[in-house]
């Protein structure tokens, strides 16, 4: 269906008035003497104001409704319609002789006009018009029309107004009926109540969330309706209050409730849900079944343009699938940049978390973590490749804790930040657009020294990644470990699947970014050789066992095997298990000396029971992330010229610091002179 136009085709026998039906929609009046079939007509959306919905608890019996016959019409026969239409609509009038035409005019239409006017016609809607659009295939929402209501009926002896029991049979066999209407050209009678009721049958369609034959809404729109009703309890309680509801309400329809009609809306589900208990039930609010029950009355009272009023602020569509423009954004990432959390995300996340913190532990149980991924798929499939909750920092109990739950966060940006975007918008993230909460990162560039390549420095990055390479048994899952503040394992395990570890690290300074630990485990060699995902690395992180002889020379051969792909990558040599005794190792070159020939620091002896040379190793892989040139393979540096991109990164985080301290001496006099005062 397109966006921008919607089209309806007229269609039923001669001599039924589809021709004077539309005429009289566009002239508000009877016109005699029209030709048979007139040409095609173009209504826009400002021909027709809108008026706003009204959720309200008022009995309505004056809407369309597949069913009863008392709530197809008022006292006096008008329908009680709110137009909303934000389309232009095609109108095409056919000629019922024609069928090859007809045809053509049917697969192009979004609805179906369909017309009679007497007990013969009125007999061939079934028999004919009906049978053969299904013989056609064709599955589009059906607005039956009554016309010529003005004229006697000669079986009852009153108007055919009067008589609407044909209307059942026809709903009830046929489940493409949409609404039905009785009107007349003549004197304009339901003319554009009807030509409404096709206009709605396409934006706001009955059957994706109503089955009539059961008298209850689709499961469908269930699941999305407590997906609504979960996003907007703010406070998790199990019921909406006034205020969530009035904001509920201002989201779906542009003004906010009263609490007249939130106490009205509360007595009509209390009726019907507690009805021993004279009209009182729960005061706490509108429970969840409350707040389906209220949408269910809509639907059965013809009124489901409310229900899509909700389900479209919310961005369903027709299918009651989230739409992908909401849950995929666009973002333009440009190559070798990166993408983060901005602030927004940032307290976005953070909110989520203090919200479904129940008990204030400071940290997300099984529970509680359960509740908080309700309204999504589940937890992310990257989450779970990862090994999440194994990948972060967590409290003593082993919950998700805070610091944790913004690492994951980062890492999955880091990686694929489509899929922060996607959980962002199931998780009720909706200012303007997810993409507000991410940041794009400038581009990583190269440049050329000592006719060496390296990679520019950044100065607007917050994550960063490190591949771990050594030798099997040389410590590179226990520093995953230590990095996480777990306890080391005498137990040997050897790392068949990649894994992945992420925490903050505080940097000198104390600013603070995101280190991301990458083991490859067995499929290393298919990793060094993928240059695309090298591309992901901003670090390498070269380890061996500094207690055995034979550790050293597994680096010496990898970085030979994968010169081409590693030699552009800032590295950083660490030697582990430092404190047990070292070994010379039996290699071609000592470390020391391997490591000088590159330019590089000399490796740094660390152990996991030694904390301050881990937090060394992890400020040191930061910095030649953040500074490749210091830290290139083969790029010699002069420690009597810094490099003037260095010194320019040197600058930009001085000044960074001075301002602070400046805002804080500005803030501090402040708070002094206001004491004083």
């Amino acid at each position: 269906m397109s966006t921008e136009s919607i089209r309806i085709v007229v269609c039923g026998d001669e001599a039924v008035g589809k021709s004077s039906l539309i005429t009289a929609l566009l002239k508000e009046e009877f016109v005699p003497n029209i030709q048979s079939v007139i040409p095609p007509v173009t209504i826009s959306s400002e021909d027709y104001a809108d008026s706003a919905y009204e959720y309200s608890s008022e009995s309505d019996t004056n809407g369309p409704k597949r069913g009863t016959d008392e709530d197809l019409y008022s006292s006096n026969g008008s329908l009680h319609i709110s137009k909303s239409i934000p389309r232009t609509t095609v109108l095409v009038d056919t000629n019922s002789s024609d069928m090859t035409k007809l045809q053509k005019e049917l697969k192009r239409a979004d609805a179906i006009w369909l017309v009679y006017s007497d007990h013969y016609t009125y007999e061939r809607i079934s028999l004919h018009w009906l049978a053969m659009f299904r013989s056609m295939g064709v599955s589009l929402p059906i607005v039956l029309c009554a016309n010529k209501s003005d004229l006697p009926d000669s079986t009852s002896g009153g108007t055919k107004q009067q008589n609407a029991e044909e209307f059942i049979p026809l709903i009830n066999e046929f489940k493409e009926i949409e609404a039905c209407v009785r009107c007349s050209a003549k004197i304009n009678y339901n003319v554009s109540e009807a030509f409404y009721l096709c206009q709605r049958a396409i934006t706001h369609p009955i059957s994706p969330i109503f089955d009539s034959k059961e008298g209850n809404l689709k499961q469908a729109c269930v699941v999305a309706l407590k997906r609504v009703f979960f996003l907007c309890d703010i406070d998790q309680d199990g019921y909406l209050n006034f205020e969530e509801f009035s904001r509920l309400h201002l989201k779906c329809f542009n003004t906010p409730s009263t609490p007249q009609k939130y106490q009205a809306i509360l007595t009509a589900i209390n009726k019907i849900i507690y009805p021993d208990l004279n009209n009182k039930g729960e005061s706490r609010g509108i429970s969840e079944d409350g707040f389906i029950l209220i949408n269910k009355i809509y639907a059965e009272k013809g009124r489901h343009e409310t229900i899509w009023g909700i389900l479209r602020a919310f961005h369903y569509t027709n299918s009651l699938s989230l739409h992908d423009k909401f849950l995929y954004p666009e973002l333009d990432v440009p190559p070798n940049a990166s993408v983060e959390l901005g602030p927004i995300g940032y307290r976005f996340l953070v909110d989520l978390f203090l919200k479904f913190d129940k008990d204030n532990d400071g940290g997300l149980n099984e529970d509680e973590l359960s509740n908080l991924f309700l309204p999504t798929p589940g937890i992310p499939k990257l989450w779970q490749e990862s090994q999440f909750p194994s990948s972060i920092v967590r409290n003593e109990e082993g919950y998700v804790s805070l610091q944790g739950w913004l690492a994951q966060w980062n890492l999955t940006t880091f990686l694929d930040h489509k899929t922060t975007l996607e959980y962002l918008a199931y998780l009720g993230f909706d200012d303007d657009s997810s993409v507000r909460a991410l940041k794009v990162t400038k581009p990583r560039k190269r440049r050329q020294k000592q006719g060496k390549f390296y990679r520019q420095a950044v100065n607007d990055r917050n994550v960063f990644n490190c591949f771990i390479l050594g030798a099997p048994k040389c410590g590179k899952s226990s520093l995953l470990e230590s990095f996480l503040g777990g306890s080391f394992s005498e137990y040997y395990s050897p790392t068949i699947k990649p894994r992945l570890c992420v925490k903050d690290v505080e940097l000198r300074g104390g600013k603070q970014c995101y280190l991301i630990l990458e083991e490859l485990g067995e499929l290393e060699p298919a990793i060094l050789e993928n240059k695309s995902r090298l591309d992901q690395c901003d670090v390498v992180c070269y380890a061996y066992d500094s207690s055995d002889p034979e550790s050293f020379q597994y680096l010496v051969d990898l970085r030979a095997k994968y010169a081409n792909n590693l030699d552009d990558i800032p590295s950083v040599f660490v030697a582990l298990k430092a404190d047990l005794d070292k070994q010379q190792q039996r290699s071609d070159v000592q470390p020391e000396n391997y490591t000088r020939d590159l330019f590089l620091s000399s490796p740094l002896h660390i152990s996991s029971s030694w904390t301050s040379s881990l937090h060394e190793l992890f400020i040191q892989l930061v910095d030649a992330a953040k500074v490749p040139s210091l830290a290139t393979p083969g790029l010699e540096t002069d420690p009597d010229n810094v490099d003037q991109e260095n010194m320019k990164h040197i600058v930009m985080a001085g000044g960074a610091v001075t301002v602070m301290a400046l805002v804080s001496i500005w803030i501090w006099r402040s708070s002094v002179q206001s004491a004083r005062v």
